[in-house]
């Protein structure tokens, strides 16, 4: 930013200025030869950086040539009522420097002649900026404060602009950072801060604020932008929210001043945040208002519902419903269908004009099949009654509703209600899925549970005497029940062969088979004899892996059953067998509950971007939405 200012310095149109000077100075100018001592150098010159350089050589060239070109003064005000008439130098500052150091010398003395045209006290100011913009690059700070003296003696902006060819803006900036606390332009010039420094500083024009934020933060290692962080800690940006829902036209209307920032690119700008947020808040108290008129339980009113306040505050929980058989058989039909037409639609991926049509009919099917499902989705009655709604400002600076909230407080006493029901009732609750989704997880529960005793053959030994002991004492009668079947036939999960092809489950019970054949004897009349040479260890493996074959998990209920304590007793986690996909879990769950999902699993934000999808889209977006999170339904959950 150094660079850029020099160089809008440097591009100063000179020849046009000087130019200008000399005609309009042409009647009022006169040339003298006036005594060194009488010359002083004007404070009005603006060079007062980087002055001292070369003046050795500069003074060596004077006592060898004399002086080749005029200085420029003017009558010094200070001079009234002395005998003598003394003049400012305000153009050729160094030649003076350079003529004083050879009279300290004694190379020369003070009345030596110097060469000078006289001009009038208002143009000395000009006439310096032109001449030392023309030559040796001028240090910044003098460049602002040279454009500051000018504005104070009189001329506009547009003035100085016009005469030094650049644009109001330019002199504008200038001006900004002449305001900065002489302070830190003195450190500026010492090279102790930065340009970027100053351009913070200039966010205010609080010279008390500028030392006090200083003094707070401290110099060493202080950064631009904490500089500008904490001078503008209490304002709201143009571009914020909050300040795009007030509108710029009401905050200048009761009152509010903006903070335009000269040196931001995008033009943003600070508004008094106090100001802000008491507009904000009572434009959305009238909108809490139309909300209130509905008839929901509560409606608040929040400024900043980010992800840590809307956190506190839970959505109303959704339940659903078993579907009777003719709504059980609509939702069937509509799920083969569509999975004739996906298969149609691979086949005849060629026929653009067939598969475009095929694509219009899955749409269709697919709305059918969000209406059926959404049918037996329903917001809890219990919690709907307490829910109310939140008021507050969208990302796009627009009045955004959240509605069918519970209160923390609620959401609380409905968590805790919800862990004592399933202590107290152990054999019951609500029901989350249909019955044959049930069935399907509880399939994959079954084959990773049968996986799972592989490695446990001490708990397989316990399931298998825990069978054994409740068929041989009457005492226990019908009362309780076993996942182990003992007559030793693997469970039938022939119905969900497809679903459980090539699932990490499958593919262990598969593998632990082969391994068990590749060593059995051929003869089964041998068996006995080969399994009495074994090891105990051995022995327990293998009858392991038939016990597993007997367990079935498989219910249509989503009640506790006998299979969860040999799932505790084997530490089964379905985390290593199952996850959440489109195909096995999520396109036959309504779409609520999928959003509702999404909400509880990665956040509310994205559960909203993702809630105008399409079901099978829906499906598809949770699906990666999902993937690393580690969710899964409570049905497949093995609690401690």
């Amino acid at each position: 930013m150094t660079g850029a200012l020099r160089r809008e310095g440097a591009d100063l149109r000179q020849s046009r200025l000087e130019e200008h000077i000399m005609s309009t100075e042409s009647t009022s100018t006169q040339f003298r030869l006036i005594p060194l001592r009488l010359l002083d150098l004007s404070p009005l010159n603006v060079r007062k950086t980087g002055g001292d350089e070369g003046i050795s050589t500069l003074a060596e060239l004077i006592n060898a040539e004399g002086v080749l070109q005029n200085l420029s003064a003017y009558e010094s005000r200070e001079s009234d009522g002395e005998a003598e008439i003394r003049y400012a130098v305000v153009a050729g500052g160094r030649r003076w420097r350079a003529l004083r150091r050879l009279i300290d010398q004694g190379r020369i003395t003070d009345e030596y002649p110097v060469p000078c045209i006289i001009v009038t006290y208002e143009r000395a100011v000009q006439i310096s900026l032109v001449e030392n913009s023309g030559r040796e690059p001028m240090h910044p700070a003098d460049e602002f404060e040279a454009f500051k003296a000018l504005i104070d003696a009189g001329q506009t902006m547009e003035d100085v602009a016009a005469r030094f060819g650049v644009t109001p803006m330019v002199v504008q900036r200038r001006l900004k950072l002449a305001n900065v606390h002489p302070k830190f332009i003195a450190l500026y010039r010492d090279g102790l801060v930065t340009l970027e420094h100053l351009m913070a500083f200039a966010v205010t024009d609080d010279q008390a604020r500028q030392l006090q934020v200083w003094e707070r933060l401290g110099a060493n290692g202080l950064s631009a932008s904490a500089l500008r962080h904490a001078l503008t800690e209490q304002e709201v940006s143009l571009r914020a929210p909050l300040a795009r829902y007030v509108g710029i036209k009401a905050y200048e209307k009761a009152g509010g001043v903006v903070r335009r920032d000269l040196f931001d690119e995008d033009e943003d700008g600070g508004l008094d945040g106090d100001l802000v947020r008491k507009l904000a808040a009572a434009k959305l108290e009238k909108c809490a208002e139309k909300v209130r008129k509905e008839g929901v339980a509560w409606v608040h009113v929040c400024l900043d519902f980010d992800y840590t306040t809307r956190s506190a505050y839970k959505q109303v929980k959704t339940v659903v419903r078993d579907p009777t058989e003719e709504e059980q058989k609509a939702i069937d039909d509509v799920a083969t269908e569509l999975g004739r037409i996906e298969s149609e639609i691979e086949e005849v991926e060629d026929d653009s004009e067939r598969v475009a049509e095929l694509e219009r009919q899955a749409a269709e099917l697919d709305q059918q099949y969000d209406a059926l499902n959404a049918k037996l989705s329903a917001a809890d009655p219990e919690q709907q009654a307490l829910a109310g709604a939140v008021v507050t400002i969208g990302h796009d600076g627009k009045v955004l509703i959240e509605r069918d909230l519970l209160r923390p407080e609620d959401a609380s006493r409905f968590a805790q209600a919800e862990k004592a029901q399933r202590r107290a009732t152990p054999t019951g609750g609500p029901r989350v899925h249909s019955a044959t989704l049930v069935r399907r997880l509880t399939a994959q529960r079954t084959l990773a549970l049968q996986a799972t005793l592989l490695q446990h053959p001490d708990v397989a030994l316990v399931a298998l005497t825990h069978r054994l002991l409740l068929r041989a004492f009457p005492l226990y009668g019908c009362g309780r029940e076993s996942a182990v079947r003992i007559d030793g036939r693997a469970a039938d999960l022939g119905a969900y062969t497809s679903e459980l092809a090539g699932s990490p489950a499958e593919a262990a019970l598969r593998a632990r088979s082969a391994a068990i054949e590749a060593q059995l004897p051929e003869d089964p009349g041998q068996l006995f004899a080969w399994l009495s040479a074994q090891s105990q260890t051995e022995v327990l493996s293998l009858l392991a892996f038939c016990i597993a074959q007997t367990v079935d998990a498989v219910q249509e209920d989503e009640v506790p059953s006998s299979a969860d304590e040999l799932a505790r007793a084997a530490g089964l986690d379905m985390h290593a067998w199952w996850v959440p996909k489109a195909e096995n879990y999520l396109a036959s769950i309504p779409k609520a509950r999928i959003l509702e999902i999404v909400r509880e699993a990665v956040s509310p934000e994205v559960a909203s971007a993702l809630s105008l999808m399409k079901k099978g889209a829906l499906a598809q977006a949770a699906e990666k939405r999902l993937a690393g999170t580690g969710w899964l339904p409570a049905l497949l959950k093995t609690e401690a």
